[in-house]
């Protein structure tokens, strides 16, 4: 799960790009082409060799990580402040922006933990995400296995069979049929 929630932040790492020198307005600036769908997909890839790798669900793993990663430029798309996002870059330059402003833009770096206005931006959209924290968090109970109750021996009649020498014998005693619970249960017609 942390490795997810680093997944839907990677695309802010553009912000270090930024302070060694890269220009903001550009492609690799902030909110960038590491917020456009593209890069979600090529790091849903990536995620899905790792987890052939470390033997997860291959496929899972790589919408999962598609998802946590294109999750934050689509959110950012509603954010209060800044510019667009070049959702289809490399294919187009063009930006967008939803026209439901819900969330507000936070400052970046340390301004964002230090200053009252980055907390309280922290703060609401902690608050706008408990709900789905707390699906995400909700322990899922395992479903019960259902019982299979032992099938009574059907009511057969003894067979006696006659030996070469002309004796009759009986065969040993059935024994009752039973199943365990984890056996499935065959239909003989």
């Amino acid at each position: 799960m942390l490795t997810f929630a680093a997944l839907s932040a990677m695309p802010d790492a553009d912000v270090i790009v930024v302070a060694l020198g890269a220009p903001d307005r550009g492609a690799i600036g902030h909110r960038g082409a590491s917020h456009s769908l593209c890069i979600a997909v090529a790091i849903g890839v990536l995620c899905a060799l790792v987890a052939r790798r470390l033997g997860w669900p291959v496929l899972r793993t790589a919408i999962a990580g598609t998802l946590a990663v294109a999750s934050h430029g689509i959110l950012d798309a509603f954010g209060e402040g800044g510019r667009g996002i070049p959702l289809l870059w490399p294919f187009s330059d063009a930006r967008y922006m939803s026209p439901w402003r819900l969330l507000p833009d936070a400052p970046r770096g340390i301004r964002l933990l230090s200053s009252r206005p980055g907390l309280l931006d922290l703060a609401l959209e902690f608050v706008f995400f408990l709900p789905l924290t707390a699906a995400a968090l909700w322990p899922i109970r395992p479903l019960r296995p259902r019982l299979v109750t032992p099938l009574a021996a059907p009511a057969v009649a003894p067979v006696v069979s006659i030996d070469s020498e002309g004796g009759a014998q009986r065969p040993p005693a059935a024994r009752p049929a039973t199943f365990e619970a984890d056996e499935p249960v065959r239909s003989s017609g």
